[in-house]
């Protein structure tokens, strides 16, 4: 058989290699937004879930291929990362939705990591805007005393937010990305034995650990959500609270 068309009848299997590839680039892109990042979750799953039987589909008459594919076939089906997604989209279809542990904190950073923290409910059915919006409330009764909106040139506010699966401590993003780095493994595997140059798949096309997990906020925008809240004709501060520096819109450039 020839390597072309050999090749064209694995046209589906890495379509949907390279359509779960895109789904990882949309759960980061959509990370800190609850609905849109369990869906992207959803897809993906679904995505890599197709891929084995659409390898077996394409090339189950050619000789030999079954025989020498049964090894890589097993080693799938029982690697545990794989067994794990599956169980969850096998969950989504057949129950609901995907209960993911959301974790998070909000304070500021300077670029790297986070300078000053503050452990905050992040809920997983909630955006991180959500989060931010509930904890300029809390300084707004409490007072600012950590200095969170204080002005800084060196730091700005951000929420830092985290996703797992059910039963896992590895963000979610990184084990999607695991995930398709395996089945990229046997991807390549298969085009090898249909004749062509063993082709290589990275995902360096990742975004930085800051980039996923931070979402920044312009601190004057946060600042004046503040005052809107105590200008409130009904708003009532806490009795002890008092903020660690004055709060004003006009003393930054």
């Amino acid at each position: 058989m020839a390597k072309k068309n050999l090749l064209d009848r694995l046209e589906p299997a890495f379509d949907r290699f390279q359509e779960a590839h895109f789904w990882i680039h949309g759960l980061e892109r959509h990370y800190h937004q609850a609905e849109p990042f369990r869906w992207h979750l959803n897809v993906f799953i679904k995505a890599i879930k197709e891929i084995i039987p659409l390898i077996r589909k394409a090339l189950q008459n050619e000789t030999g291929f079954k025989d020498w594919f049964e090894p890589f076939g097993k080693k799938l089906s029982t690697d545990p990362l794989l067994r794990q997604l599956s169980s969850n989209r096998d969950y989504v279809v057949h129950h609901g939705m995907l209960a993911l542990k959301s974790s998070g904190w909000l304070g500021i950073t300077e670029g790297r990591g986070i300078k000053l923290g503050l452990s905050f409910p992040v809920n997983s059915n909630e955006d991180s805007d959500d989060a931010m919006r509930a904890f300029i409330g809390a300084l707004a009764v409490n007072g600012d005393f950590l200095g969170f909106l204080a002005e800084d040139e060196d730091s700005l506010p951000c929420v830092e937010r985290y996703w797992r699966l059910p039963g896992s401590d590895e963000d979610v993003v990184d084990v999607c990305a695991r995930a398709w780095l395996i089945l990229g493994e046997t991807m390549a595997e298969v085009a090898e034995w249909c004749g062509v140059e063993r082709p290589q798949f990275e995902l360096q096309c990742r975004h930085s650990s800051q980039q996923l997990h931070f979402k920044i906020y312009n601190r004057k925008f946060l600042r004046a959500r503040l005052l809107e809240m105590r200008a409130q004709p009904n708003f009532v501060m806490a009795e002890d609270a008092h903020d660690a520096a004055p709060l004003t819109i006009g003393d930054e450039d």
